[in-house]
């Protein structure tokens, strides 16, 4: 069984966000206090974003996944 990549890193991309919302933008008025923490975020974002449009891509070109995963009409399915 194969899983489409974009999957994980779709989803730690979002976890991420949360986290950054909720853990310290709501916490912390003055976040991100030093320019160290505004390009540690920003690196942390582009690295996750950049990924998950990778991997998108990826699954798609190869096909990960494809046997996998809800399907939105039979002919979805038997599509070759």
């Amino acid at each position: 069984m194969s899983i489409n990549p974009f999957w994980i890193l779709g989803g730690a991309c979002a976890v991420w966000a949360i986290v950054l919302t909720f853990v310290f933008g709501l916490r912390q008025e003055d976040f991100p206090r030093t320019d160290k923490q505004m390009r540690t975020v920003m690196t942390i974002s582009i690295v996750l974003v950049a990924g998950a449009i990778g991997s998108a891509i990826y699954g798609g070109i190869s096909g990960a996944g494809e046997n996998t995963g809800f399907r939105h009409s039979p002919e979805a399915s038997q599509a070759k």
